[in-house]
């Protein structure tokens, strides 16, 4: 039985090092993963370049990414994964909607 979709919000902080296309590559590589896993993003939003809260890998600034997902509940911990293991993601948030 398939698990029905779910709504979830996204939020990164990517390097600030990446150029514009570099990052917008790494989010449509994201992108790329939530839809083969049968997710689908219905926002995106670019927030831009703002301070972290503390030092994440000696970076104090992070450029900020929002999007807006939908997929099943059990492909979250592969989309946590897939985050964790990027090296240009600073830092993300998955939540819940």
């Amino acid at each position: 039985m398939a698990e029905r979709k779910r709504k979830y919000e996204l939020v990164m902080a990517l390097s600030p090092v990446s150029t514009e296309a570099e990052a917008t590559v790494i989010v449509d590589n994201i992108a790329d993963v939530i839809t083969s896993s049968g997710g689908e993003v219905t926002g995106r939003e670019e927030w831009g370049v703002k301070r972290l809260a503390y030092l994440v890998n000696s970076f104090q600034e992070g450029s900020y990414y929002k999007a807006d997902i939908s997929m099943d509940s059990s492909d979250v911990k592969e989309l946590e994964r897939t985050l964790n293991a990027n090296q240009d993601v600073l830092v993300h948030l998955i939540s819940k909607v």
